[in-house]
């Protein structure tokens, strides 16, 4: 299952969310909640402790994307916090979604809450930032 919904990134053996980008640097932010063993060299930025790294120095650097079924229709699906996920309608049906009661119209797309057990053939797409940059940047 995907735990964070965003780009994140791995440095030094710790779990990081990417920040902005700067002439081959890239801000770490620190997840909230989670206890870091290094502080060194971080900055408070109003609610947000960030440091900027070398992506050369990088461990990784990605996002996870969640697809899964509902009903026999395409979804994309996040988790929430209170366990329950929160499901994008990516079909093209517009009868379809208003049926079976998900939110929305066809300009800005359906939604619904779901329960995990309710989804069907949940796949996890990774999006491999740090590969992409070393091809156009290598050495």
């Amino acid at each position: 299952m995907v735990r964070h919904t965003r780009e994140v990134i791995e440095y030094r053996g710790e779990t990081y969310f990417a920040g902005a980008q700067d002439q081959g640097r890239i801000w770490i932010v620190q997840i909230p909640g989670e206890a870091y063993a290094n502080d060194e060299g971080f900055e408070q930025r109003e609610e947000i402790r960030r440091k900027l790294v070398p992506i050369s120095e990088l461990d990784a650097w990605y996002r996870d994307e969640m697809t899964a079924k509902w009903r026999g229709r395409p979804f994309v699906v996040h988790p929430n916090r209170d366990g329950t996920m929160g499901a994008d309608y990516v079909g093209p049906s517009q009868v379809w979604a208003e049926d079976n009661g998900l939110d929305g119209d066809p300009y800005n797309g359906y939604h619904k809450v779901l329960d995990p057990a309710e989804l069907e053939d949940v796949q996890v797409n990774r999006i491999d930032y740090l590969a992409r940059w070393k091809e156009k940047n290598p050495g």
